[in-house]
Formats: structure tokens, sequence, C-alpha cells
């Protein structure tokens, strides 16, 4: 034998209840940044929660006052975000060639856009 003594069933278990219940008090007195950043975590997804289900319900009385359904709904925003992509296409284009108009005459975008009545907002 090597000198050990074995202990009881009821020892081992007393024991692992014992160190399981040190483990729970040690994370309740545990002040480290893990434990902070899990609770930071754990409140900011409650949030993202909360703030996803208040935005459902927001949807769901739009949808129900446009009379679309989810569906629909879904279709006129990828139609209109297309409509966005093609127009700040032809918008970049645009702007390319007031900028070649500008290297060509010599002068600066902004004249440019001046000579042609167009708002340097648009």
């Amino acid at each position: 034998m090597d000198g050990r003594t074995d202990s009881p069933p009821q020892a081992k278990t007393a024991a692992g209840a014992s160190s399981a219940a040190r483990a729970d008090e040690a994370l309740l007195f545990d002040d480290s940044p893990e434990k902070e950043q899990r609770a930071e975590l754990a409140a900011a997804i409650s949030t993202l929660k909360s703030d996803l289900e208040a935005q459902t319900k927001a949807r769901d009385a739009l949808l129900a006052k446009s009379g679309l359904t989810v569906e629909q709904a879904r279709q006129l925003t990828e139609e209109h975000i297309d409509r966005l992509h093609r127009y700040n296409d032809i918008k970049d284009a645009g702007q390319v060639l007031f900028g070649k108009l500008a290297e060509l005459h010599g002068k600066t975008v902004k004249n440019v856009y001046a000579d042609y009545g167009v708002d340097t907002e648009d």
C-alpha cells in the first residue's frame, strides 16, 4: 500500500460540496475585471434585447398602418436600396466628369459646379 487512506464515499461527497460552496462564494466576492466585463456584457445584451423588442413593436405598428405584409415591406425596401445604389453610381460618374472638366479648363471643381449651376451640396 502507498500509505494513503481512502475516505468513505460520503466524505468525498461532502468535500466536493464544500469545495463547490467555496467556489460559489469566491464568485460572489470576485472583484476581478473579468467579472465586471461579464456584468457589463450581460447589461449590454439586456439593453439590446429591449431595443430589439421596441423596434419590432414599432415595425409591426408601421406595417399595420401601411397595410403591407413583412414580405412586401422587404421588397419595397430592397427596391429603394437598389435605386439609391443607382443614384450614387450616377452621382459618382457626374463628379468624375466635373473633375475632368475642371482639369481641362484649369479650374476648381467648385467653379465648374458654379458654371453649370450645380449646388456643391447636390
